[in-house]
């Protein structure tokens, strides 16, 4: 699997919630459309739209105890489409495994979760492919998903 991006997607709607209750991630509104979870940490998902690729949210478990606290900051990045290229062809409603072992940091200064490596690197591709929610490229492979949380 490997990731690429497309400058031409506008649709930046929504927001991140971390519901306490629940202990989980949810974006609001929920994109119907979403077809394939690709497993990012635990049982937190980058979901995509089968037909595209095209990853419009994150949502699932991930508690906030399990947290680490870390200064983290939003990178700049660029706006638009991230696409997530499986290896098999896509099937709605099933879920790839990407990479399980990462954590989750949090910094509740600036309510910013960041979910893998926390360490970005200059020559690393920031994109915002949702409203709040960064995906980090370092060589086509998907290294961590920064976001602004609202918790409720």
């Amino acid at each position: 699997m490997y990731f690429t991006f497309n400058e031409n997607n506008s649709e930046y709607y929504g927001e991140l919630l971390y519901i306490k209750d629940e202990e989980s991630l949810y974006y609001n509104p929920w994109n119907t459309n979403v077809g394939v979870l690709v497993m990012c940490g635990n049982y937190t998902s980058l979901e995509t739209i089968c037909e595209t690729e095209m990853a419009v949210q994150i949502s699932g478990l991930n508690s906030k105890y399990v947290w680490i606290p870390k200064k983290l900051e939003m990178p700049k990045a660029k706006k638009g489409g991230l696409i997530a290229h499986l290896d098999d062809p896509p099937i709605r409603g099933t879920g790839v495994d990407y990479n399980r072992s990462w954590l989750t940091y949090f910094d509740e200064d600036s309510n910013c979760i960041c979910i893998g490596d926390p360490i970005i690197e200059a020559d690393d591709d920031c994109l915002e492919f949702a409203n709040k929610i960064i995906a980090v490229l370092r060589e086509a492979q998907l290294i961590s998903i920064l976001a602004q949380i609202k918790e409720v």
